[in-house]
């Protein structure tokens, strides 16, 4: 739902038992605060703090080997910046300031070849739908498979539905009790649509924050008329939450990340309570269900995580040297597979994560889309009847930061899921 850049972040009002210990979004916090200021050692010491919590993240990689560059260390960097290229990661090298740093040889070039070519796009999304007003930026996405209407969330604190003809009309209109509107999902047997939303608070900065910022809530909706059926609003200020986004059991629970508190909460018989908060999933994100409705996929900046349902304990999925399934936006399951929205810049692409028997490691990835479209990025997807979906619309950025489109363009896009 929400993404952004690792070593870009601050954070404040992160609390909870095992919360105690300088966690990975301390040590970027710190990393970020020296890059800033021109301390190039302390930048290093502290994102080689954070790699050694997420060893494989490409944006801690990506931010190590820059600060290794600025300080002259030309071996370690390049040795770093392989390690990032490995799993994926495209960027032009040559336009990062501290990487011009690095004198030319014969393994810098083939990096720059190799990271450039992982820059290539694959084209593959079509496009669905144009949301009008390019102020409504979207973030979730849901499939309701009895009326076969999509329906996206805004900023604005609408939920708007999406026939297949890609028309876009307003189910709930603002005003009517939502804030951002961030995860969404359909519960079909219930004729609902359950929104997590609040206003979430600034992970950016360490200036005073908006007003309400920090309250989460979990909203249901009438599919039939958008009328508010329930509503669970948590508001435990000066402790920061943000409900991200959401999954669904048959049952009626519902689950949603808390990305502040690196937790999932659970909605059981209209109570809201923690299921796992755990310091070694930072930034918790994309959430899905597996199919016995035991197990819980949840995306964040080390990988992914399979969390029991009994005991909440989470473990991390194993993956390859050669795969990344970090920087997930919107996570979703599909016939045995998990599909990944990865927001990264230096990722930019949407993969089919395909798993063990066991489901608790990865086997490979395979690229379902990537820079396409390249001025834009994607967040969130829903798996409908063969076909995914995907919210974009976000200005994308180069390798130097610099904004590939001039302003947001609201879109849905067509992903086919045939034969792969």
């Amino acid at each position: 739902m929400r993404p952004w850049p690792l070593l870009l972040l601050a954070v404040s009002a992160m609390a909870g038992d095992n919360l105690q210990s300088p966690s990975l979004i301390d040590y970027a916090r710190q990393a970020r605060a020296a890059r800033l200021r021109g301390d190039h050692p302390a930048w290093l010491e502290q994102g080689l703090k954070a790699l050694a919590l997420a060893p494989s993240n490409p944006d801690v990689l990506i931010s190590v080997a820059r600060a290794q560059a600025a300080l002259g260390q030309s071996k370690e960097a390049l040795q770093t910046l392989r390690r990032a290229i490995d799993r994926g990661t495209g960027l032009d090298i040559p336009l990062v300031p501290e990487f011009q740093k690095l004198p030319p040889s014969e393994d810098l070039q083939i990096i720059t070849e190799r990271s450039r070519a992982n820059l290539a796009p694959v084209a593959r999304a079509q496009l669905f739908a144009v949301i009008p007003d390019s102020t409504r930026r979207s973030e979730g996405i849901a499939y309701d498979p009895l009326s076969r209407h999509l329906f996206a969330g805004t900023v604005h604190g609408e939920i708007l539905r999406i026939d297949q003809a890609g028309v876009v009309s307003v189910l709930v209109p603002r005003d009517k009790g939502l804030r951002e509107v961030l995860g969404i999902k359909v519960d079909p047997a219930r004729r609902l649509i359950w929104a997590a939303t609040g206003t979430f608070p600034d992970l950016f900065s360490l200036e005073a924050q908006k007003p309400e910022a920090g309250t989460a809530g979990l909203l249901a909706y009438s599919l039939k008329d958008g009328a508010l059926i329930e509503k669970h609003w948590l508001d435990e200020r000066p402790m920061l939450h943000g409900f991200n986004d959401l999954a669904l059991a048959h049952n009626g629970d519902v689950y949603v990340t808390d990305t502040p508190q690196n937790a999932v909460y659970r909605l059981r018989r209209g109570r809201l309570e923690v299921l796992v908060r755990d310091n070694r999933m930072t930034l918790v994100n994309g959430i899905a269900l597996a199919p016995d409705q035991k197990r819980l996929y949840v995306a964040h900046a080390e990988g992914i995580s399979l969390v029991d349902l009994d005991s909440g304990k989470p473990q991390l999925l194993r993956t390859p040297p050669n795969v990344s399934v970090h920087s997930i936006d919107g996570l979703a399951y599909d016939r045995g597979a998990l599909i990944g929205v990865q927001s990264s810049p230096y990722l930019a692409r949407v993969i089919r994560i395909e798993l063990s028997r066991d489901r608790r490691s990865v086997v490979r990835t395979v690229t379902l889309n990537a820079r396409s479209p390249v001025e834009y990025s994607q967040t969130t997807a829903a798996v409908a009847d063969g076909q995914l979906y995907v919210v974009a619309g976000t200005p994308a950025v180069d390798s130097a930061g610099k904004p590939l489109a001039k302003e947001p363009k609201p879109q849905i896009l067509r992903i086919p899921l045939e034969n792969i």
